[in-house]
């Protein structure tokens, strides 16, 4: 190798990496396409999305990381590709990369609807799709977290926060969903029956998956 490559290659090793007190560690970019190349895909999107959302980091200086590597990076640009930063958790995350790798059309984020009587809100839900015949459908996923946790709960018992929920749904019926669907991470990491929800739902179907590259 050449002095000028060398030299190309230090500044790049010194550029992919930083500081935290004394330890040398590599950058968020570099983390993430580090992880994107060794793990699936449904495990890292929550990190694409997490560190999108806290800013952490910056699409550019993931392609960045990427054109200075000698590796296929599809599963890096497939990853930007779906991110999305309004995603809330890693549960949300992990969630619709499964619906995602199980052929099912990405779904909207974090939409709100309102009464259409009264134009009150009826409710943010977590995933959305609208179907070809005018069908909106409703994905909400719950963590055990909601019926224990007393900041999640505000003091409810569960029997309450099951209340609660279906007066929600109609709200959100009333407002123009068709259909409201539930799920939690069992389901999810089982797959066939959060599949079966969705698919019994109507929920539309992706073709192909893509084939992402660099674009020059």
């Amino acid at each position: 190798m050449s002095k000028l490559a060398d030299r190309i290659a230090h500044e790049r090793a010194l550029r992919d990496n930083v500081c935290i007190g004394e330890v040398r560690v590599t950058s968020p970019a570099r983390t993430l396409v580090d992880c994107a190349l060794l793990y699936p895909f449904e495990h890292v999107l929550s990190m694409f999305d997490s560190a999108l959302r806290r800013g952490l980091v910056t699409r550019e200086e993931i392609v960045a990381v990427c054109d200075g590597l000698r590796v296929d990076c599809g599963p890096v640009f497939r990853l930007l590709h779906y991110a999305d930063a309004r995603s809330e958790n890693g549960g949300e995350s992990f969630c619709r990369a499964v619906s995602i790798e199980e052929g099912f059309v990405p779904p909207q984020l974090q939409h709100t609807f309102y009464s259409r009587v009264t134009g009150k809100e009826a409710g943010r839900v977590d995933f959305i799709w609208h179907t070809e015949d005018g069908r909106i459908i409703v994905l909400e996923f719950d963590g055990m977290q909601k019926y224990i946790d007393p900041e999640m709960t505000s003091n409810r018992d569960v029997r309450q926060v099951v209340r609660d929920e279906r007066r929600r749904e109609q709200d959100l019926k009333e407002a123009g969903v068709s259909v409201v669907i539930r799920t939690n991470y069992i389901e999810v990491v089982q797959r066939a029956p959060f599949v079966m929800k969705l698919m019994q739902a109507g929920v539309p179907r992706a073709g192909a998956h893509p084939i992402f590259e660099h674009a020059d």
